[in-house]
């Protein structure tokens, strides 16, 4: 794929920074029904269960995370910030990312975490989540 065709977008929420490929973005919506954005919520909750994905990480370390969303806001990078997605009544979602060093800002590396996919739990997944297997 060329470069040109990615259109990268990074926000912040809650100190962290994320980013993710707004192409993949929409395929992700329109298949599995949730945004990077409302994904990135899981990042707060204190209870997520979270797996390095040694199966593939080829490439790149990536990372698995099954968890409950939070409320939260976003701050586009120079935007205003504002509250992000309608969460429904199932919340506990999948998440796959890396982390990434991007750059660096008053001579420190910034951490990114880079959204790679999300999308709902399976109900296998939930049951993990809430202690059942």
């Amino acid at each position: 794929m060329n470069m040109d065709d990615n259109r990268y977008v990074g926000f912040s929420l809650g100190g962290i920074q994320f980013e993710y490929d707004e192409n993949k973005n929409q395929k992700n919506i329109e298949k599995h029904g949730i945004s990077f954005k409302s994904a990135a919520r899981v990042f707060f909750d204190y209870d997520r269960i979270e797996y390095f994905d040694e199966q593939e990480s080829r490439e790149e370390d990536r990372f698995d995370i099954i968890g409950d969303l939070s409320a939260g806001s976003i701050n586009l990078f120079g935007g205003n910030d504002s509250t992000i997605g309608n969460i429904g009544k199932d919340t506990v979602v999948f998440v796959v990312y890396t982390e990434r060093v991007k750059y660096i800002r008053d001579n420190k590396e910034v951490e990114v975490i880079r959204i790679i996919s999300a999308r709902y739990a399976t109900s296998f997944e939930r049951g993990i989540y809430y202690g059942k297997y």
